[in-house]
């Protein structure tokens, strides 16, 4: 009997492990399909693989500004938010319609803080949040966090990051990834 069960976990075991770690790379990643917003916010990092996607939901009509963050006053010109000006720049996005921030958001907490800051000012009510689709859920969260509570946050994960919440666990990069985000989530909960 007890060598059944224990075949019986076996055969189990994979298929149960392929649905929790499918669980858990999809919980990961938040996507709102975004038609309509005052802003389209690139959040830093990745900047070849965000921007892009920020060009075409610029193109498509989903926003009319584009809001850059990331970075620190020291790197100037090789700041997150000055790397993906230029990116949606040669996309063909106009200067007028973007805004550079990037003087003191080294990490997701200072750069939502920078766009709740910088959407207040503007008086938007509706901001789409550009970031890689591991990203997503924790950037969601702690934006969400960050503006005004009247303040509705969109995300949309970028399509040129190539993680598969389906089967993140057969890549070390995407497993660093993944434990990075949960643990980041973790700390940013405990105030850390």
């Amino acid at each position: 009997m007890l060598v059944g069960l224990l075949g019986l976990l076996g055969l189990l075991a994979p298929p149960l492990g392929r649905v929790v770690g499918t669980a858990i790379g999809r919980h990961l990643v938040r996507d709102d399909h975004p038609t309509h917003a005052d802003a389209i916010v690139v959040l830093g990092g990745d900047v070849h693989k965000r921007a892009p996607h920020a060009v075409r939901l610029y193109q498509q009509g989903v926003a009319p500004v584009v809001l850059a963050v990331g970075g620190t006053a020291d790197q100037g010109s090789l700041a997150e938010a000055r790397k993906t000006a230029r990116v949606l720049h040669a996309g063909g996005v106009p200067d007028q319609a973007v805004i550079i921030v990037g003087r003191d958001e080294p990490n997701t907490v200072a750069e939502a803080a920078a766009v709740a800051r910088v959407a207040t000012e503007h008086g938007w009510d509706t901001l789409v949040v550009v970031t890689s689709p591991y990203h997503t859920w924790r950037a969601g969260q702690i934006v969400e966090a960050a503006v005004p509570g009247d303040i509705r946050v969109l995300l949309s994960p970028s399509p040129e990051d190539p993680f598969d919440p389906s089967g993140w666990w057969r890549d070390q990069r995407q497993r660093r990834l993944v434990r990075n985000e949960y643990g980041k989530f973790l700390l940013w909960k405990l105030g850390l």
